[in-house]
């Protein structure tokens, strides 16, 4: 808007011309609290005078400012160039102004001012006016606009790195379940040939997901759920009674979205970090809330040497979840159960 201003001759002058009436008014109103008998209600060559000088005063600071920002731009250091505009259009404007207001009382035959001191404190009120808050004004809004670009360049800086972690989580499922994954597989192969066609048919989906979804940041929940079908089909091939899952999700959060492979890492995490046996088999539950969360929750029997903590893993995925909605990760443990909760998308 400023700069449209800046730009358009007509629009300028007619606003730097009304602009001249209320400084002059305040200039006034400044003299008749100091003399008894200054009349407020000056002469009409008074305020062309006014003008005249504004007029001119903001003209030459807009010639100054595009030389200034060529040769010194604010970037190269906000403070000096602050210094140096003051200084230069106070050097260069306030003989203009000088010569404007005493061409004004030679030609309208008047000196418009009361003593020297008042003139020169006339001088000193347009400069402040016209110099020294534009000037201050502006560095005021390059700092504003510094800080905001810092704070989105933080931001970007974190979100990337989210990505990144949050990738590298996912990245996870090519070297350990393969390998585990092709272990099962060659035990089905000469047990049961029908549940290894079935195995592989299973983990070609999975992988078929992974690297068509992988750099997305969102998908829909009925996908991650076709997904998340196939990962815990071969899961259950692998451990067989020992693992049960049970699925209950809404018709009205499928039409949610969430984060890619969000429940194959919270799927790993509890299978990694719990015991998983005949005697102590590991229920996996994965239901929805209102429609407005996804709730994965397994019952708690740690190992007796626990793996490596899935506390970083959790925290990179609430990371991620906090630049994709404004609701955040819960986690809960009990003695009993350990739940998180995924606000939906």
């Amino acid at each position: 808007m400023i700069r449209a201003f800046l730009r358009n001759p007509a629009m300028r002058l007619l606003i730097s011309a009304l602009m001249s009436f209320p400084l002059r008014l305040l200039l006034d109103l400044a003299f008749s609290l100091t003399y008894r008998y200054y009349s407020i209600l000056r002469p009409a060559t008074d305020y062309l005078v006014a003008m005249v000088l504004t007029v001119a005063v903001i003209e030459a600071i807009r010639f100054s400012k595009l030389k200034l920002n060529s040769g010194i731009p604010w970037e190269n250091g906000p403070v000096r160039r602050l210094l140096l505009e003051i200084l230069i259009n106070g050097a260069v404007l306030i003989p203009l102004m000088l010569a404007i207001r005493f061409a004004g009382g030679y030609l309208f035959g008047s000196t418009d001012f009361i003593r020297l001191s008042d003139e020169t404190l006339t001088i000193l009120f347009y400069a402040f006016f016209l110099i020294v808050v534009p000037a201050f004004l502006e560095f005021t809004w390059f700092l504003v606009k510094r800080w905001q670009l810092s704070l989105a360049e933080t931001e970007r800086y974190r979100k990337e790195s989210a990505e990144f972690r949050f990738e590298s989580l996912r990245s996870q499922i090519n070297p350990h379940f393969l390998f585990n994954s092709l272990n099962t597989l060659s035990g089905l192969v000469y047990e049961d040939p029908d549940k290894a066609s079935d195995f592989i048919r299973h983990l070609s989906d999975v992988y078929r997901y992974v690297l068509e979804n992988r750099s997305r940041e969102t998908i829909g929940l009925a996908d991650e759920m076709q997904f998340i079908r196939a990962f815990l089909h071969l899961y259950q091939l692998r451990f067989d009674q020992r693992l049960k899952i049970k699925l209950e999700v809404g018709s009205r959060a499928m039409e949610r979205k969430i984060a890619p492979m969000t429940l194959q890492l919270l799927v790993e995490n509890a299978v990694k970090h719990n015991i998983v046996s005949a005697k102590k088999p590991l229920s996996i539950r994965i239901e929805d809330e209102d429609g407005e969360w996804l709730v994965v929750s397994n019952n708690l029997q740690k190992k007796a040497e626990p793996q490596e903590s899935h506390e970083m893993g959790l925290k990179n995925i609430s990371g991620r979840y906090a630049y994709l909605t404004g609701k955040p990760v819960i986690i809960e443990e009990t003695s009993e159960a350990f739940t998180v909760k995924i606000p939906l998308i």
